[in-house]
């Protein structure tokens, strides 16, 4: 009786089903890409190549190669950017800001191929407070009337995981009914599309801090758990602050990186001082 031989059970040459063959060799370009990384001592961030150039070196066609990198692309192991610059670029997971620049949260991780979604734990109007008054020049700005801001807190995911706690003030004469517009979206991108309101200034400071009881119990961590805080003060391009914000990250989901050219003295007594310093050293 002559045998039936199915689609799944169609055999490639050497005897091996063509199902089997093609996740073992998937399996095995995982395997060499992560070789290479581990060889080349490629830190995140740092480029591995072009699709072409690895396919080469691995021996393998780019459409096996893709299967591979798709896989690796889901433990976030890599990350596939395209256009100048574009490659197969190393990960760890974590999500990169880079504090030379102002860009909404969205944005940087939509770029590396993450999905962020928000979550409004809470949004109130509500008075003015001694120190938002001070940071948001309040009294040069509003006069007469109550002084009132909108106090809107967010927890931001990636990958269904918490990432960082997010609280805005912002001067509610600035953004009129800026509560009933749908606050999981950038606040970067409603400021410029309803409001037409840009970052022209931004002060940063960045701090390590350890996880108050309210911040582990919102981002799901044990409290103490190291986070990265950020204060911040943005300004349209007349100068007047539009907001006030803190943003606190899970510092194991994070990386920061910065570019900077030159050496930039702060003060001039820092410089006398170093000067004095080195005048003492001499003697």
């Amino acid at each position: 009786m002559a045998a039936i031989m199915t689609a799944s059970s169609r055999m490639e040459p050497g005897g091996v089903p063509q199902g089997k063959r093609g996740r073992a060799k998937r399996s095995d370009n995982i395997r060499l890409l992560r070789n290479l990384i581990q060889e080349r001592e490629l830190l995140p961030g740092e480029r591995l190549g072009s699709e072409r150039e690895i396919a080469s070196l691995l021996g393998t066609t780019r459409a096996d190669l893709r299967l591979a990198l798709a896989a690796l692309e889901s433990t976030h192991e890599v990350i596939r950017r395209i256009g100048r610059g574009g490659g197969i670029i190393v990960s760890d997971s974590r999500l990169e800001r880079n504090i030379n620049t102002v860009e909404s949260l969205p944005i940087i991780a939509r770029r590396q191929g993450l999905v962020l979604q928000s979550e409004v734990h809470s949004a109130v109007i509500a008075p003015a407070s001694q120190s938002d008054v001070r940071l948001l020049e309040l009294d040069r700005y509003v006069q007469g009337g109550m002084q009132n801001i909108y106090d809107i807190t967010r927890v931001r995911y990636v990958d269904g995981r918490p990432l960082s706690l997010e609280t805005s003030h912002l001067p509610s004469d600035i953004f009129p009914s800026f509560l009933t517009k749908d606050l999981t979206t950038s606040f970067y991108a409603r400021f410029a599309s309803d409001y037409g309101i840009h970052p022209s200034v931004v002060d940063e400071t960045l701090e390590s801090i350890e996880a108050s009881e309210q911040q582990a119990r919102l981002l799901q961590v044990d409290g103490g758990t190291p986070l990265m805080r950020i204060r911040r003060i943005a300004r349209t391009s007349d100068g007047r602050p539009f907001e006030r914000a803190t943003d606190v990250y899970i510092a194991s989901r994070m990386r920061f990186t910065m570019h900077h050219s030159g050496y930039v003295r702060l003060s001039a007594t820092s410089g006398s001082d170093a000067s004095a310093e080195q005048m003492r050293r001499q003697q």
